[in-house]
């Protein structure tokens, strides 16, 4: 089974167990807010847009709205549980894996993380090899305004280490935690991501403000 529908499934038990207000690492949302990000991001290309383009925003906003007006919480739930619409792009056969995985991930970790007393999971080797893959993937993207040049260091629970490089420059900085915990923090979840960032002080400043987004 792919990280995709492993996450899927997994985070919709922890929204139906914590309920539509529980906190989120994302700034101004509850975990219905969440949802409802999720659902129009796979079933509606058109609100999905807002938040990414200005000219979709009130369009997103509308659409999220009618989603909150038309289904309780449950179904929400319920219908983000069984996945993507029959004419959802994310119904295309390996397009829900490849484009979800990290996603999902991403989002769990913004819920679970938010919470009161949380740990962090054992994902185990085989998640964390495809997230070490997504972070080699898209830790370029994310890293693009770095003004030094960043590699990750990345451990597994053998202590095997795998290095990869993620942005060029002539001052290093190095990332080095779990593929998980790295790939969290190049999403922008810096304080709650569990990675040491190694470097000459003044690098390491200068990467710790700098922003890490699309």
């Amino acid at each position: 089974m792919s990280l995709a529908r492993t996450e899927r499934a997994a985070l919709a038990d922890d929204l139906d167990k914590l309920g539509p207000a529980a906190p989120t690492l994302c700034q101004g949302w509850l975990s219905d807010d969440l949802l409802c990000h999720l659902l129009i991001r796979e079933n509606d290309p058109i609100g999905a847009l807002g938040g990414q383009i200005d000219l979709f925003d009130e369009i997103g906003a509308r659409r999220t709205e009618k989603l909150e007006r038309s289904t309780s919480f449950a179904e929400r739930v319920q219908r983000f549980r069984s996945g993507p619409s029959r004419l959802s792009v994310f119904r295309i056969p390996g397009v829900d894996r490849i484009a979800n995985g990290a996603e999902f991930f991403i989002h769990h970790e913004d819920l679970l993380r938010a919470q009161p007393g949380w740990t962090p999971r054992t994902l185990g080797h085989q998640t964390e090899t495809h997230l070490a893959t997504s972070l080699s993937r898209m830790g370029r993207l994310f890293t693009r305004h770095s003004p030094v040049g960043v590699r990750a260091e990345l451990s597994d629970q053998t202590g095997a280490l795998h290095r990869i490089w993620l942005h060029p420059g002539d001052r290093i900085v190095t990332l080095v935690g779990l593929p998980s915990e790295v790939l969290l923090y190049c999403f922008g979840r810096t304080g709650a991501a569990r990675v040491e960032i190694l470097g000459e002080p003044e690098a390491v400043e200068a990467f710790r403000t700098t922003e890490l987004s699309v």
